[in-house]
């Protein structure tokens, strides 16, 4: 039979935090139970896998009938699956089953739903706000439904957030088998969640240790320097259902011994100062109905069917080349056809991504050079952060926790490749950031990358500030080792 201008019943699941899911695979989440009046007020719910149900490559979704549904003990209806964009369009549709529901015995769906991979290449589209919008649309098979039906339910996964500073006092003194430890509690439960040990060897590590299996704990790390500034070193999203065990190290440049070599920036008073932000899951949901209404159903959800989902499915082609699949392919390295290799460290990447977003990459690969044969390309005056940062910024325009370090080194590698953008991003930055231990730095830094711009901001600020920097130790040594352009800043005094 035609569903085409019939009446029916359409329920609405939205499933806020959804990462947060728990569930492994074979294991569901359970939408609320939903009646609909017009179909013999026989009762439903849905049954969602998020981490599948068969494999653990496909989400599952099943429309279930209750053991305690009223109406006929077999029932035959019609009914589709769509996954909705924040808009309310559908992104992936079924096309339409025809079956017959017993209560409570059986139910019906499919396996493989949507690949699981594609949700998380397509957050941004699949998961706004960390939110997975699923509806279920019912017409009947055997009788004509009198009205429109539809009902909204919300199901909320539990997740506590947590922020907290970390001092590790006398730093520098620690031996390198000190542990310094740090445990996360349940606020409401005062139940451990994980525990934070950092080893201060010559590389810096973290291991983190989780009280359960099933945790889903979201870690933002980020150091404090002296001037109250942060810098991001990692945020990465663990399960724990494999090992209750995950280890991270410090970036590159932010080695003990680098770290105390810059002790007045990173470690006033000898205590390196952690800034942590995480969120984890509780292992608990609250579901509730937030609205049934009859007799009209508004014309957007009309469009959810097969055929607008083929519309929808032919101008997704067209957004393929979203941030959110770049950066998958940055970081799951497929397909890629060069390498950039420091002195440590060799990177996957793309020539068409390189050359498309630096004309010195694009040189190298269209004429006849030594990195066109060989496919790799060497770059050991760059530092492993440096290049990841840039990689990742090449891909997906995105700069992660860029602080002062990071930003001195990106803004080099941005005018080594020409990469404008960057530059005038890492630029801007160091403009935002002056202070009078830093200055002489930033202006070594732009009269050796020509850049006329970032040298006259510094400038203003050392003419601004030459009590503090003139009798400072940075502008003794720039005296030294740069005595013209000291000389060209202080003559600016007097023009």
């Amino acid at each position: 039979m035609s569903t085409s201008g019939q009446k029916c019943f359409l329920f609405t699941w939205i499933i806020e935090n959804f990462s947060y899911c728990w569930q492994k695979k074979g294991e569901r989440i359970i939408s609320p139970s939903f009646i609909v009046e017009t179909m013999e007020r026989t009762k439903w719910n849905l049954w969602l896998y998020p981490a599948g149900g068969s494999d653990d490559k496909h989400i599952s979704l099943f429309l279930h009938r209750l053991e305690d549904s009223k109406g006929s003990c077999v029932i035959k209806i019609e009914f589709e699956f769509s996954l909705l964009a924040e808009n309310e369009s559908p992104l992936k549709s079924t096309s339409v089953f025809n079956s017959s529901f017993c209560k409570g015995s059986n139910c019906w769906g499919l396996r493989k739903f949507e690949k699981i991979v594609i949700i998380q290449l397509q957050k941004v589209r699949y998961l706004p706000k960390d939110t997975l919008t699923v509806c279920c649309k019912i017409w009947s098979s055997t009788g004509i439904m009198k009205q429109d039906g539809r009902c909204v339910a919300r199901t909320r996964i539990g997740i506590e957030r947590r922020s907290f500073v970390w001092t590790v006092k006398q730093f520098s003194s620690l031996g390198s088998k000190v542990k310094n430890i740090y445990t996360i509690r349940s606020t409401t439960e005062d139940e451990l969640i994980m525990t934070l040990d950092l080893f201060t060897q010559e590389v810096i590590r973290l291991d983190l240790s989780a009280s359960n299996r099933n945790l889903i704990f979201h870690f933002q790390m980020s150091i404090v320097n002296a001037f109250g500034y942060t810098e991001e070193i990692i945020e990465r999203e663990y399960r724990f259902s494999d090992c209750l065990l995950k280890s991270l190290e410090f970036p590159f440049h932010l080695t003990k011994k680098r770290l105390i070599s810059k002790k007045d920036f990173y470690l006033p008073n000898d205590e390196l100062i952690l800034k942590c932000e995480c969120a984890f899951s509780t292992e608990n949901a609250a579901s509730e109905i937030e609205s049934t209404s009859y007799g009209y159903i508004s014309s957007l959800m009309e469009n959810v069917s097969a055929t607008a989902v083929g519309d929808e499915n032919k101008k997704s082609g067209e957004t393929n080349t979203s941030k959110e699949t770049f950066k998958y392919l940055y970081t799951e390295q497929l397909f890629s056809d060069t390498k950039l290799k420091t002195r440590t460290q060799t990177f996957p990447a793309h020539k068409c991504i390189l050359g498309a977003r630096s004309p010195v990459f694009r040189a190298m690969f269209t004429n006849d050079m030594r990195e066109k044969v060989s496919e790799c390309i060497s770059i050991e005056d760059l530092d492993d952060d440096t290049v990841q940062r840039m990689l990742l910024y090449m891909y997906t325009d995105e700069l992660e926790g860029l602080q002062w370090e990071s930003a001195r080194g990106l803004y080099a590698a941005a005018d080594k490749y020409e990469i404008l953008s960057l530059k005038k991003k890492c630029s801007s930055f160091l403009m935002a950031n002056f202070c009078p231990l830093n200055a002489c730095e930033v202006l070594i830094l732009a009269d050796m990358h020509s850049d006329d711009d970032l040298k006259t901001a510094v400038q203003d600020f050392i003419l601004r500030h030459d009590k503090d920097i003139i009798n400072s130790d940075a502008w003794k040594q720039l005296m030294k080792t740069h005595l013209n352009l000291a000389a060209d800043t202080m003559l600016l005094k007097f023009m």
